[in-house]
């Protein structure tokens, strides 16, 4: 035997699970985001999902239901990439010009 009971291996299973840690936004000033219409699902389905979990105040606008990058404003932190849940990546990440 290897020693570990029912018991104790139930009771590892049975420990609440830590959330996964928020990803830290990690700003890169030679780099802006953009959104690529034809793949962001927020016109079909209504996601908000860049727009609410963006760390920059402003750096999200929705024009017409589709959520555009102010370039002044945006950071390259690659949040937005990070949480899109299109099927295709609808962000992407450009040298700033």
């Amino acid at each position: 035997m290897s020693g570990v009971s029912r018991r104790d291996l139930f009771r590892v299973f049975a420990r609440p699970l830590r959330p996964k840690p928020a990803p830290t936004p990690r700003p890169d000033s030679s780099r802006v985001a953009i959104i690529q219409g034809r793949h962001c699902v927020a016109i079909a389905q209504g996601c908000r999902d860049c727009l609410t979990q963006c760390p920059v105040p402003g750096a999200l606008v929705l024009d017409a239901g589709l959520p555009i990058v102010v370039q002044e404003t945006c950071t390259g932190c690659t949040v937005c990439q990070q949480v899109c849940p299109a099927p295709v990546n609808a962000v992407l990440l450009i040298p700033r010009r």
